[in-house]
């Protein structure tokens, strides 16, 4: 693994499906200081995961309500009986899981939460994940087969 920050890491978990962070990853915020502190993981497809701060969650009006509905415990108020939302919107629930990121050492590591369990692709590996800087600007933790089999893809291909 190089310092090239653009690269993908690839790692695996440990018995406990915590993922050790490569080091190029944690050379910036949030990973500063010696304190744990947490963290959201974004169900963006099947093995693909996008890590956000709890200041993003916060500042993204469509996750917002389900954070304040993990965190505090707020329900919303509900619709109309007779009413529903679009599936995709939903789901946004099952989406989005806090995850704790505990300092050195061995290194930063980030608990991968047990409830993506059930949306691990048929015959992929679930400790072989691949970390990756995306081109909205974010990391992404994507399960290895998943990230291989869009890497085989033709550009431009919808998934």
């Amino acid at each position: 693994m190089g310092d090239n920050q653009i690269i993908p890491a690839h790692t695996t978990s440990d018995t406990a499906n915590r993922i050790t962070l490569p080091k190029h990853f944690c050379d910036r915020q949030p990973f500063c200081g010696t304190q744990s502190f947490q963290a959201w993981l974004l169900l963006l497809m099947p093995g693909r995961y996008r890590l956000l701060t709890d200041d993003q969650v916060k500042n993204d009006p469509q996750l917002e309500p389900v954070r304040l509905l993990i965190t505090e415990g707020r329900v919303p108020a509900m619709a109309e009986a007779t009413s529903a939302e679009e599936a995709g919107r939903a789901a946004i629930v099952v989406r989005l899981l806090p995850t704790a990121i505990s300092p050195p050492p061995p290194g930063w590591r980030i608990s991968f939460p047990r409830a993506f369990d059930p949306f691990v692709p048929p015959g992929c590996d679930a400790r072989a994940f691949s970390i990756l800087f995306s081109l909205d600007g974010y990391w992404e933790i994507w399960y290895t087969d998943v990230l291989r089999k869009s890497a085989f893809s033709p550009l431009g291909a919808k998934e």
